[in-house]
């Protein structure tokens, strides 16, 4: 927290980032529940009924719930500001790297470790609580 304060100027600056992203960061949330109700459910039936590998499948579902969320959020900020850009040629393309490689970059940079330790905990816990309750 204290490298985030650091960074964007103080606590004001970290809440003026805040504020400006609160759009982009209220949809991006919203897709990671909307994916995450449906990849789970999908999730569930592949670990319970089809016995694939539960580790994989949760580390996939976990990955999959990420990437969905970051389309949702990166597509608010290339529709707001993203397509003013695209009267010039070669401005498409910067826009498109600026509101999707880049934090899907950085994204993934910071959040593949933890997404891969809860996806495999998240998939040994669907197994074994499926086991329990209907064994």
């Amino acid at each position: 927290m204290l490298i985030f304060m650091y960074t964007f100027g103080g606590f004001e600056g970290l809440i003026e980032i805040i504020n400006e992203l609160a759009l982009n960061l209220s949809v991006g949330i919203l897709g990671l529940y909307i994916a995450g109700y449906f990849i789970g459910k999908k999730t569930e039936i592949l670990i319970n009924e089809k016995k694939w590998n539960s580790i994989l499948v949760g580390i996939v579902a976990l990955i999959l719930i990420l990437l969905i969320g970051i389309l949702f959020g990166s597509s608010v900020g290339f529709l707001q500001d993203g397509l003013n850009h695209i009267d010039r040629e070669g401005q498409l393309s910067d826009s498109l790297f600026d509101y999707y490689i880049k934090p899907l970059f950085w994204i993934m940079l910071f959040g593949i470790i933890p997404t891969i330790i809860v996806g495999g905990i998240m998939g040994w816990k669907i197994k074994t609580c499926y086991n329990t309750v209907y064994n």
